[in-house]
């Protein structure tokens, strides 16, 4: 639910977008500063501004008179913290403005007068309380519209996470522990180190998120890929942890699709320097197989099994001949097989 500036959801709007969404976990002010230094750029156009909390059980978390604490800084902000580091490149920006790079030259031509690009900045708490109001009817709707069913979250969860965890060795033992998500009516382990998921009955924990019913079934329900974005920037949740920042937790609840799991394991695999040798083929049954899907490279050591005449890839239901390996789904994906010969 939340926009920056150059989405347009509102061009009206140069402060932020509209926003029920929690600020991200970590600062891009050290960061950007640094892309900035080793670029060398001519100009810098912050072109982002900070979510706008419009919520009226959010509207507190705002920055409004600066000594908030957020990680949001606005575009007047990031400006005078690079001037403070010795750049004074960097140029205002809202939506409307028009700016011509030359080899000589940079202009910059607002679509208002300088006091109305200045007002959200200047006059913040009157602007966001009439940006609050524009949006009244819309967040009332959206709020309305969150419901339970009373799912059972334990069993679509097993079904949906369990084969993404089988994906994931090294990204599990780099998690190191469980995690309890608590929410109205159910308490669920994930057991990292098992891959499994399961209703929690007293196990030690390393992790712990309490999550409103409303918002865990809809993106349960949505199968939110990633719940960062989808999930955690609701900042309608609560957590403890069991020692440091454990990146690698939050690495998982980012990668909540076949595709993401087997980036975030190969990351975990390079950046650890894991060289175990992983066998291309392995036996399956009185067969030798190809390791891995040509359909979406699951490993079939984890997701193959043999059903009558055929290799079934359980992760999405591809099947392909024991005779010759010809898949029933695709003419151009087909598997290596034979019989073992002892």
């Amino acid at each position: 639910m939340s926009y920056d500036l150059a989405g347009n959801f509102n061009v009206a709007r140069p402060l932020g977008a509209a926003s029920l969404a929690k600020p991200a976990l970590t600062c891009p002010i050290t960061a950007s500063i640094r892309y900035v230094e080793a670029i060398g750029a001519r100009v810098v156009v912050p072109s982002a501004g900070p979510p706008c909390f419009l919520d009226e059980d959010l509207f507190p978390i705002n920055m409004i008179n600066g000594d908030e604490l957020s990680i949001f800084p606005d575009q007047t902000e990031f400006i005078a913290r690079l001037t403070r580091h010795g750049n004074n490149n960097a140029v205002m920006n809202i939506p409307g403005t028009a700016i011509s790079v030359s080899p000589t030259d940079v202009r910059v031509q607002h679509c208002v007068s300088d006091e109305a690009v200045q007002r959200p900045f200047v006059h913040k708490r009157e602007y966001l309380l009439e940006y609050q109001a524009d949006w009244a009817e819309w967040l009332h709707d959206a709020k309305a519209s969150w419901v339970v069913n009373n799912t059972n979250l334990v069993s679509e969860l097993q079904a949906w996470w369990e084969p993404l965890l089988a994906m994931a060795p090294s990204l599990r033992a780099s998690i190191g522990g469980n995690c309890l998500v608590k929410t109205e009516g159910e308490n669920i382990l994930i057991d990292f180190p098992n891959g499994k998921i399961s209703t929690y009955n007293d196990e030690p924990i390393k992790f712990r998120m309490e999550i409103g019913r409303p918002l865990l079934e809809g993106v349960v329900r949505q199968k939110a890929v990633d719940w960062s974005n989808s999930l955690f920037l609701s900042c309608r949740f609560t957590a403890w942890r069991d020692g440091s920042y454990n990146e690698y937790l939050y690495n998982f609840f980012k990668s909540l699709s076949v595709e993401r799991m087997r980036r975030a394991e190969q990351e975990v695999v390079r950046r650890n320097g894991i060289s175990e040798k992983v066998s291309n083929e392995i036996e399956l049954g009185g067969y030798v197989v190809q390791r891995y899907c040509p359909h979406r490279k699951a490993d079939l050591s984890e997701f193959g099994v043999i059903e009558g005449d055929h290799v079934v890839c359980t992760l999405h239901g591809w099947k392909f001949q024991l005779s010759d390996g010809a898949c029933l789904n695709a003419d151009d994906h087909k598997l290596s097989v034979r019989k073992r010969t002892n």
